[in-house]
């Protein structure tokens, strides 16, 4: 496996989904309370054909542009803890986004703040970004506090979708953002 098609961390192993992962995902992807703020409302998959549709779309998108959201497995027991990676802003770009979603068992311990924090240096550094954007409910606390342990910083309100978001973004040449 080359250096480029896996991230490790202290505790993670990052590492491109593959159609085995379908159960792991889904049971994330279904599960209300992770995925209340992910998107513009009723975001989780209502079934597992939802769920497949979701991990082909990722598997596309690797494809397409060599990255994606990516497996976080736990790096010594390799069991799926959530995913974790970059986008195309809204699967739509030109923006390049980061996002990620971690199991309700896994929450608090730092999991989201160690794969933000890789996949941010991933991008800037090694696939060259010159900008990453994210964005959060405003209600959702925890994921700001992620963003900026990432050395993301807040920009503003942004209409995401329809839906008022706090955007945030991190910039390779750290020029600071307009609060």
């Amino acid at each position: 496996m080359d250096e480029l098609s896996q991230l490790e961390t202290e505790r993670l192993v990052l590492r491109p989904p593959s159609v085995a992962d379908l159960g792991p995902l889904h049971e994330i992807w279904a599960d209300r309370d992770v995925m209340r703020y992910v998107g513009v409302g009723n975001a989780h998959a209502k079934d597992v054909d939802e769920s497949e549709r979701r991990l082909a779309r990722l598997l596309v998108h690797q494809e397409k542009h060599g990255f994606s959201l990516w497996v976080a497995a736990d790096r010594e027991t390799g069991t799926v803890l959530g995913d974790c990676g970059l986008v195309e802003f809204a699967f739509r770009g030109p923006e390049v986004e980061l996002a990620y979603r971690f199991g309700k068992a896994y929450w608090g311990r730092g999991y989201a703040t160690e794969a933000a924090t890789a996949w941010t240096g991933r991008g800037l550094h090694e696939l060259g970004l010159e900008t990453i954007v994210a964005v959060t409910h405003p209600e959702n606390e925890a994921s700001q506090r992620v963003l900026e342990k990432a050395g993301f910083r807040y920009e503003g309100p942004h209409l995401y979708e329809g839906v008022r978001m706090r955007q945030f973004r991190v910039r390779r040449n750290g020029r600071p953002v307009r609060a």
